[in-house]
C-alpha cells in the first residue's frame, strides 16, 4: 500500500503495471534519480530486460527518495 502526499489518497501497488501507472501518473514529483531508474527499471521489465523483484526494489527506493510512505503487505513482483 502506498499513501500519496499529494492527494492523501491510499493506493494498492500489486504489479509492475500499477508500480509504473502510479509512477507516471499520481506520483508526487517528476524528477530525482531514484524516480528516473524506476521509471526505466519497470519499462524494462515489459521488455524482458529486467525482473518485477527489481522493479519492485527500484519503485521502493523511489518512494523512498519522494518521501512517499508505504507499508509492504504481500506486494506482489507479478508484471
Amino acid at each position: 500500500m502506498i499513501a500519496c502526499p499529494r492527494s492523501g489518497q491510499v493506493y494498492t501497488v500489486a504489479t509492475t503495471a500499477d508500480a509504473l501507472n502510479m509512477l507516471t501518473t499520481t506520483w508526487p514529483v517528476a524528477d530525482g534519480k531514484a524516480f528516473v531508474n524506476a521509471l526505466e527499471v519497470c519499462e524494462a521489465v515489459t521488455t524482458g530486460t529486467a525482473t518485477p523483484e527489481d522493479a519492485k526494489i527500484a519503485f521502493l527506493e523511489a518512494a523512498d527518495e519522494a518521501k512517499v510512505v508505504y507499508e509492504l503487505i504481500g506486494l506482489s513482483t507479478q508484471s
